[in-house]
């Protein structure tokens, strides 16, 4: 049991750091191309988690405001998302837990950052 946990862990921890490097990339080329694959990929892993359906269902919503490139309702989940995200790494432990956060704050800044450029 253990080991399945630790390697658990270790595959959503390399997600999540796979998702903060794409995330900060998008941002800095200041495009959202390809993105939305990152985005299913969360949404397909997250469905499985009851207590992270929420978190899911406002995945689809930002996927689809981006490929509608409604940016002002990207902002908007982008914010929700950080929040909901850091919310849920209250209830993760260790290594996962600083990741989580992590991810929670880099969805928070990049909704800023975007929030920036769509004034």
């Amino acid at each position: 049991m253990e080991l399945k946990e630790q390697k658990t862990e270790k595959n959503y921890g390399s997600q999540i750091d796979s998702t903060v490097k794409n995330i900060e990339d998008h941002v800095e080329k200041k495009s959202a191309t390809g993105v939305t694959g990152t985005i299913s990929k969360w949404i397909d892993t997250l469905e499985d988690h009851k207590d992270l359906k929420t978190i899911a269902s406002n995945l689809n919503k930002l996927k689809e405001a981006i490929e509608s490139k409604d940016f002002a309702k990207v902002v908007t989940l982008l914010e929700t998302l950080g929040e909901q995200t850091s919310t849920a790494a209250d209830e993760a432990e260790g290594t996962e837990a600083t990741k989580i956060k992590h991810l929670g704050k880099v969805l928070t800044s990049t909704s800023k950052a975007i929030g920036k450029l769509v004034k």
